[in-house]
C-alpha cells in the first residue's frame, strides 16, 4: 500500500513537471490581445524623446537592471543615438502621434507610432542628411520582457505605466479637468505640462504631488513656494507666488 501511495505521488509530481512549462508558456489569450488593441489603436500619444525613423525602432527593456548600459527607463542611450544618426528621426520629442499598430509576440510588445518606421532602403536618405533629419513614416517601440508574456502583462493598468516611460499617455488615461479651468490651462493639463499662471490644484492634476515642497523667504507680504519634481529624467522646479505659478524651470 505504501509503495502504491509513493508511486501515485511520484506520478503526480512528474505530471506537474511535464505540464508546468506548458501552462507557463501559454501566452496571451485572444480576448486579452483584442482588448489590448482596442485600448491603444488610434489613440494619440506624445513622444518624450526622439525616436529613430526605422522599422527596428526603439528597444525598451522592461527590466532595466539586466544590463548596466540601460538607463532607468530600460533604454541604451548610446545605441539610440547611433540609430538616430544612421536612420534619422521618425518621431520627434514633444510630437503628438497616433498609435497605428500594437503587436504582441511571445516575449515582446511592439507599439507602432505614425506608421511604425520605414525599411532599410528609405533610411539611406536619412543617413546622408544626418541626425537632425526628420522623416515621414513614424517609428516604433519594442518592449522587451525577456520572458513569456501573460494576460496580466497586457492589462491597461499594467502596460500603460511602461508606455509612460517614453510616451505621454494622458489622452489614453483621461484627465478629469474642472469645467471652470481656462482653455489654455486645460490644454496644458491634457499635455501633462505646467505653465505660468496655473493654480496649485491645476499643477496637482497635471503633475501630481511634488517630490519636495519648500516655502521661500520673501521681502514683502507675498507667499513664495517652490515645488520640485523628477519627471521623465528631468528636474522640474515650479515656483509659486501667492498660489499661482510664476516661473517654471526644467533641468
Amino acid at each position: 500500500m505504501k509503495r502504491l501511495i509513493h508511486f501515485a505521488a511520484c506520478l503526480a509530481c512528474f505530471t506537474v513537471f511535464l505540464l508546468g512549462p506548458t501552462i507557463a508558456s501559454a501566452g496571451v489569450s485572444k480576448k486579452a490581445q483584442s482588448d489590448f488593441e482596442k485600448n491603444l489603436l488610434g489613440k494619440d500619444v506624445k513622444a518624450l524623446l526622439d525616436m529613430p525613423a526605422y522599422k527596428d525602432g526603439l528597444d525598451l527593456y522592461v527590466d532595466h537592471k539586466v544590463d548596466k548600459r540601460l538607463d532607468e527607463r530600460g533604454i541604451d542611450l548610446k545605441d539610440l543615438s547611433k540609430y538616430l544618426k544612421d536612420k534619422g528621426v521618425g518621431v520627434e520629442r514633444d510630437e503628438w502621434v497616433t498609435i497605428t499598430d500594437a503587436k504582441i509576440d511571445s516575449d515582446r510588445i511592439e507599439i507602432h507610432l505614425g506608421g511604425g518606421g520605414e525599411g532599410h532602403g528609405a533610411s539611406k536618405n536619412a543617413a546622408k542628411k544626418g541626425a537632425g533629419y526628420k522623416r515621414a513614416g513614424g517609428s516604433r517601440i519594442n518592449f522587451r520582457y525577456g520572458r513569456d508574456l501573460t494576460d496580466a502583462d497586457v492589462q491597461a493598468d499594467t502596460f500603460l505605466p511602461l508606455l509612460g516611460r517614453v510616451l505621454d499617455t494622458s489622452k489614453i488615461i483621461g484627465v478629469v479637468i474642472p469645467k471652470d479651468v481656462a482653455p489654455q490651462f486645460q490644454e496644458a493639463i491634457r499635455s501633462r505640462d505646467v505653465v505660468v499662471g496655473m493654480s496649485y490644484q491645476m499643477v496637482l492634476i497635471s503633475f501630481g504631488e511634488p517630490d519636495q515642497k519648500k516655502v521661500d523667504d520673501s521681502t514683502d507680504d507675498s507667499l513664495h513656494e517652490t515645488w520640485y519634481y523628477l519627471k521623465d529624467g528631468h528636474r522640474w522646479v515650479v515656483k509659486f507666488v501667492n498660489g499661482k505659478v510664476g516661473k517654471v524651470q526644467v533641468f
